[in-house]
C-alpha cells in the first residue's frame, strides 16, 4: 500500500474510532500495511469499519484482506505479444466495418 492510500485509512480509522495514534506506532503500522495490494486499500478499510468494534489493530486488518472477495484481488494485466496485439487490432477494426452507418458514433 502506497503512502497515499495508508494516510487515507489511517486517518478514517482515527476519525471513525476517535483515536489518535503515536507518530511511532503509525511507522508500524505503515510498515506492516506495504504489503497490502492498493487496489485492496479501500475494500480492506472500509471492511474494518464495518466490522471492527474498536480501532483496527494490524492483526485485525489482514483478517479483513483474508475475508476479501477474489473479485477484489489485484490482478496484473496479461502482457500480451505484438502478435496479439495486431490480431486485437484487426478485430477491433472489422468490428468498427461493420458498424458503420449503423451507429451515429462512429
Amino acid at each position: 500500500m502506497d503512502k497515499r492510500n495508508f494516510d487515507k485509512m489511517i486517518k478514517m480509522f482515527s476519525e471513525v474510532f476517535e483515536k489518535d495514534l503515536n507518530p511511532y506506532v503509525i511507522k508500524i503500522y505503515y510498515d506492516l500495511f506495504k504489503e497490502i495490494p492498493d487496489s485492496q486499500a479501500e475494500v480492506v478499510t472500509k471492511s474494518c469499519l464495518r466490522k471492527c468494534k474498536y480501532f483496527p489493530r494490524p492483526a485485525d486488518v489482514f483478517e479483513q484482506l483474508s475475508e476479501t472477495p477474489e473479485k477484489y484481488v489485484y490482478k496484473p494485466d496479461p502482457i500480451l505479444t505484438k502478435d496479439e496485439i495486431e490480431k486485437n487490432k484487426a478485430e477491433a477494426k472489422a468490428i468498427k466495418e461493420k458498424l458503420k452507418g449503423k451507429l451515429n458514433i462512429l
